[in-house]
């Protein structure tokens, strides 16, 4: 799922989003050289629909953020005991769920539409956070932790398609921005509590945003792109109408709607046309970039940090820790957020890189060391790392996705890149303990900051810069002729002008 701008004979943009089968949808917008007027009411509606839809991503905080509260019920659990080897398996599930569920969700979302599948991830996320936060049994902490992990994916897979099927173009970016820094929200949210509160409180308080989320998410009106791909003229209609609030807008885009809509082309298409150089590359650098930002340990700082602070030797307390962590990162997500079309996506990505591996560097070679009164090093080296990855390698990646893989092979191509994330985060998490034991901490933290290094120089070297081009100026980024043409341009701003009712 991915969206991007494209420009057509007229040289007129269009927003080219990709939906949940691999469809391509044509949104197009007016040239620059004209303002798109949106009435307040349109602006207010889609604004709200946008912020219910990112709100869901709630759910995504507090899955990677809640193995912190895990050593309190290691030490307060009387029905059960929970061992190092069950804390690796419940942090881990969320990948091995992630693998198979990228399998299925295009065909989900096509199925039941955005909206209805939304509300069936979200109907039994309050019942499972309370089964797990009162669990009797081992085995029943499990199901209700991979019922979470598979609605949590779910929602990932699709969420930002039907902001941008929603939303108006001149409103577009601005939203979609939301959903990392509400995660930011989710995590530091589950640091802060698991600091004061029980496993049992905390846990449960967990579940408390989602039933109100659901009944909201029932007034949000479907996709009207999903109903037009369906045949379901009028009720696209209808849904344009509350969203728009303008006659005019809601015949025009009606007509977009009834016209531009593309289909992708067949899984076995898509197959023959990976096998072409210039479609296989930017598949291989995007799995690449998010293979090495797995293998760096990010997700083993977020979900075991807790462990990580404890074995380092920290004099603070380990939960206070990990609310400096949520903190950090929050600050540097909305940061990322708002500087992020400016600067550009390389010159972000790369410092993120290099900044973390240096930080996990200091942090490694502080803890091997281990000289008296230091260890305000490895904190500080974390925080720093916790920094620059909410700058550049939180977010980045997941853009690339959508903007570098063209269109021939974009469905394939995701699928293919998210089913390896998934199983490199499972991998790691599950491995975490083991790799620790035989490395320890320091070892460990030296060993992800080497992937880290070759991120950075891997960006540097072949990652073009994709900001202000268009998907089918990038799509030649990756052939021989397209090299070297993907310099850093200045933005052009663009005005929006309300109109007033």
């Amino acid at each position: 799922m991915s969206s991007g701008v494209v420009k057509d004979e007229n040289n007129k943009e269009n927003i080219e989003a990709i939906t949940g089968d691999g469809k391509v949808l044509s949104l197009p917008s007016k040239t620059e050289s004209e303002n798109e007027v949106l009435s307040q009411r349109g602006v207010i509606k889609q604004v709200l629909a946008g912020l219910a839809i990112a709100l869901s991503t709630l759910m995504t905080g507090f899955t990677s953020a809640w193995p912190v509260v895990l050593p309190k019920l290691q030490e307060s659990s009387q029905s059960f005991q929970v061992t190092d080897q069950d804390v690796a398996w419940l942090v881990s599930l969320q990948g091995l769920v992630g693998m198979f569920t990228s399998l299925v969700s295009g065909h989900l979302v096509e199925y039941f539409g955005p909206r209805k599948l939304l509300l069936l991830c979200l109907f039994p996320t309050f019942s499972l956070w309370l089964l797990m936060a009162f669990t009797p049994y081992l085995s029943l902490l499990y199901i209700s932790r991979v019922g979470l992990s598979i609605s949590t994916y779910l929602i990932k897979s699709f969420f930002q398609a039907y902001i941008a099927e929603l939303c108006q173009p001149r409103i577009r970016g601005a939203i979609a921005a939301l959903p990392e820094i509400i995660i930011a929200i989710g995590v530091l949210a589950t640091y802060t509590l698991a600091n004061f509160f029980s496993y049992e409180f905390v846990t449960a308080v967990l579940s408390a945003p989602f039933l109100p989320l659901f009944i909201i998410i029932i007034f949000i009106p479907e996709s009207p792109y999903w109903l037009a791909r369906r045949n379901r003229m009028e009720e696209a209609k209808a849904s344009l109408a509350k969203l728009r609030g303008e006659k005019d807008t809601v015949e025009r885009e009606l007509h977009i709607l009834t016209n531009t809509n593309k289909v992708q082309s067949s899984a076995w298409t898509q197959v023959l046309e990976l096998k072409k150089g210039r479609n296989f590359r930017p598949v291989l650098f995007v799995l690449a970039i998010l293979a090495l930002r797995e293998i760096s340990g990010q997700t083993a700082v977020f979900s075991y940090s807790v462990y990580m602070f404890r074995q380092a030797g920290i004099e603070l307390d380990a939960f206070l820790c990990t609310v400096f962590v949520g903190c950090v990162r929050l600050i540097c997500s909305f940061v990322a957020a708002t500087a992020l079309d400016c600067a550009g996506r390389r010159p972000f990505l790369i410092g993120s890189s290099a900044i973390c591996g240096l930080a996990e560097l200091m942090s490694g070679v502080a803890i091997l060391v281990d000289f008296p009164g230091t260890s305000w090093i490895p904190l500080s080296g974390l925080l720093i790392y916790v920094a620059a990855y909410g700058l550049g390698q939180g977010s980045i990646p997941w853009i690339l996705m959508g903007e570098l893989l063209p269109t021939p092979v974009r469905s394939m191509g995701s699928s293919i890149i998210t089913f390896s994330y998934c199983m490199l985060l499972f991998i790691v998490n599950l491995m975490f303990f083991n790799i620790t034991e035989s490395f320890g901490l320091g070892g460990a933290l030296c060993l992800f900051s080497v992937a880290n290094i070759i991120l950075a120089v891997m960006t540097l070297v072949w990652l073009p810069e994709t900001r202000g081009r268009s998907l089918d100026e990038l799509e030649t980024a990756f052939t021989k002729s397209g090299r070297g043409q993907f310099q850093p341009q200045m933005r052009v701003k663009s005005t929006l002008v309300v109109n007033v009712r």
